[in-house]
């Protein structure tokens, strides 16, 4: 009798492991059982490269015009388009009656999320088909507007093996198209970093077959930090780098880069620093990434008053240690005293504000420890992280402490090395 209980409950948990895999695959966007996924590419756009594609030949006229079919959500359409026109130049304008013919973008209920990369053709609408769980979600939407100004997946950039390993094995049929890697013909990266916060990224598991689902194997895995992971697949907004990307490729009206190779222009009088660029509607200014602020990016973002006076910190030959806690908010800039150095920064405890999903910039303790301060930093989201190691790839380390709680704690070790 007891066997026979055992393998019930055997069956009942199999069930409901099989139920929560399949609500995954319904829910999520990038699991759509298409060929192509949340893309559908055409012959004349097929080389993928990196981040987005500038396009020369058959550019976006802007205003955009869009149009949107009942019974997609009207609603989250706008706040999605609202989300690019208040981060970049592009802007939009609402068509009544979708004819198929006159309309840019049209917003269309399918049997999968999917949007072609890039503009298409001015002698017809460009569909951006949507499943009820995609126009449910603005956020995902804006994913595939992303797609249609040219954005292509984090994932698919010429140099992802640097950051991600794909495990093929891992992946079911219909995913083996999406992670290929393409050649660098017609896609600019504007000098950006590869961002595992990128909205643009796919989570973990997605194609993941169910064994390899179930237990444990994900598609995606970080090469540089295993709590990369926890970033992956957010749907919360686009990041810094995106909004940078689609800014020089449809607004570089201060030439800020050269617009065939998409690399900095030296001759621009406007020196942005910290990797942020200048702004299209004030050329003297500079849009800054999270932490920095000023006309050219070159101040830290203001912290609260509870963390002191000091914000920037010398690293020295010798260990030196900060510890926050409570709910404030700080900035801090360690910085090694010799210019040729590096950091090396531990960890020691992180007690962050809890996420159950995916962790994003608004709720984590974030480490900008690359060279492109416009990448998402390793953001620790409600793990009890002891003793985690980071080494700098330039002579700083910006450290965002969001303390949301009186529980939230982060100490930290730091010295310059080599």
């Amino acid at each position: 009798m007891k066997s026979i209980k055992w393998i019930n409950i055997f069956l009942v948990v199999f069930f409901i492991l099989i139920m929560i895999f399949l609500k995954i695959k319904k829910n999520l966007p990038n699991y759509q059982i298409s060929v192509n996924s949340d893309i559908a590419f055409i012959d004349n756009h097929v080389n993928i490269k990196r981040d987005i594609l500038k396009d020369t030949t058959d550019p976006w006229n802007i205003p955009i015009k869009y149009c949107v079919e009942s019974p997609v959500n009207e609603k989250n359409v706008i706040k999605a388009i609202k989300e690019i026109e208040n981060n970049t130049c592009v802007k939009f304008e609402k068509i009544d009656g979708c004819t198929n013919k006159t309309q840019e973008l049209l917003f269309r209920k399918g049997s999968s999320c999917a949007s072609r990369i890039g503009h298409v053709s001015k002698n017809y609408s460009q569909i951006i088909t949507l499943t009820p769980e995609c126009y449910g979600n603005s956020y995902i939407i804006l994913h595939e507007i992303g797609h249609a100004l040219g954005l292509v997946h984090e994932h698919a950039r010429i140099d992802r093996d640097k950051y991600v390993t794909i495990d093929y094995n891992s992946m079911n049929e219909y995913g083996k198209y999406d992670f290929a890697i393409r050649n660098e013909v017609y896609y600019l990266n504007y000098s950006t970093y590869y961002d595992y916060s990128a909205l643009m990224h796919y989570e973990p598991y997605s194609f993941s077959t169910f064994w390899r689902w179930l237990f444990g194997y994900p598609v995606i895995l970080p090469k540089l930090n295993r709590q990369y992971s926890r970033m992956m697949g957010q749907r919360k907004k686009m990041t810094f780098n995106e909004y940078k990307r689609i800014n020089l490729c449809y607004c570089n009206k201060c030439y800020w880069v050269d617009n065939k190779t998409g690399r900095r222009n030296e001759t621009t009088t406007i020196r942005c620093k910290n990797n942020g660029y200048p702004d299209y509607r004030n050329c003297s200014n500079c849009i800054c990434p999270t932490g920095y602020t000023g006309k050219l990016c070159d101040k830290i973002t203001p912290s609260d008053k509870n963390c002191g006076n000091i914000t920037t910190f010398n690293a020295t030959n010798n260990v030196s240690s900060l510890i926050f806690t409570n709910k404030m908010k700080c900035y801090i800039l360690l910085k090694a005293i010799n210019k040729s150095k590096k950091i090396y920064l531990n960890i020691m405890y992180a007690n962050a504000p809890y996420r159950d999903t995916t962790c994003t910039e608004d709720v984590g303790f974030q480490f900008k420890y690359m060279k492109d301060k416009g990448t998402t930093g390793l953001l620790l989201c409600g793990t009890h992280i002891q003793n985690m190691e980071l080494k700098s790839e330039a002579r700083y380390i910006l450290v965002f402490y969001r303390g949301e709680s009186g529980h939230s704690l982060l100490a930290i070790a730091f010295k310059q090395i080599d």
